[in-house]
């Protein structure tokens, strides 16, 4: 499986001059171009308790990238890797977890350059950075649900990819990436928060930047857990259900 997860990894650039380079240098170029515009640009000072908003920016960014790439590629992953549902010796239910071990490597990457963005500006790293491993695992367990109910569906109804991408569409802007979730009234905050990226993201922010427990905040993590594990369930139901249907629609 590693070595299935090394091949798409590389896949995806072969063919450009760059290659792989290209998997670190969009995002990278993306992160500076946001740290210039709102450090010396909009000179929008802090977003809360004196952090510079650009850190903040950054620190949520890099988990919303993750989340984004992973949730369009997950829809698609069995489409693209259809020569590999008639092999009766291969675990087709491995692909989504083959793209989420390909996208891990950047995304570590760039979780460094926000630590070191954020350093650079006075926030040092501390104990609190080690839970960037929990909200990591986590994101990767809600994006696996997402991954095998949306690839194993897209096979039969199409549109399934299409309402992926509105789906991060306007996931981007009902999670708070670009705006602080503090501003918003304390009676609508919840309908916010049923959006389970908001965990993730603020949780990178309480990580690098806030230095906030996940254990702070027993609430959001009971609710982040249950839809997690609903939609593990789900994905696993469904896609048990049709995979012995694979072979007849790719």
């Amino acid at each position: 499986m590693t070595e299935l997860a090394k091949r798409d990894f590389q896949k995806q650039y072969s063919g450009s001059y760059l290659g792989f380079v290209w998997v670190y240098l969009q995002p990278l170029l993306f992160i500076s171009v946001l740290y210039f515009v709102f450090t010396y640009g909009f000179r929008h000072g802090s977003s809360k308790d004196g952090v510079p908003f650009a850190v903040y920016l950054i620190a949520g960014m890099i988990a919303w990238f993750y989340i984004a790439d992973n949730l369009n590629a997950g829809a698609n992953v069995i489409k693209q890797h259809a020569f590999l549902v008639k092999k009766v010796d291969f675990r087709i239910s491995m692909l989504p977890i083959v793209k989420l071990m390909s996208s891990s490597i950047p995304h570590l990457f760039f979780v460094f350059v926000a630590v070191l963005v954020a350093a650079f500006n006075g926030i040092y790293p501390s104990l609190y950075l080690l839970e960037i491993i929990y909200y990591f695992f986590a994101m990767q367990l809600l994006l696996l649900g997402f991954a095998w109910l949306t690839s194993s569906t897209n096979l039969f109804v199409p549109d399934i990819g299409k309402v992926t991408g509105l789906l991060v569409t306007f996931g981007f802007w009902l999670t708070p990436v670009f705006w602080d979730l503090s501003g918003v009234p304390e009676r609508y905050r919840w309908l916010i928060e049923l959006n389970p990226a908001v965990y993730i993201v603020e949780g990178y922010r309480d990580a690098v930047v806030n230095r906030v427990g996940f254990w702070e905040k027993p609430w959001e993590t009971l609710y982040f857990w249950m839809f997690t594990f609903g939609m593990l369930w789900l994905g696993i139901s469904v896609f048990k259900r049709l995979r012995p249907h694979f072979a007849e629609v790719v």
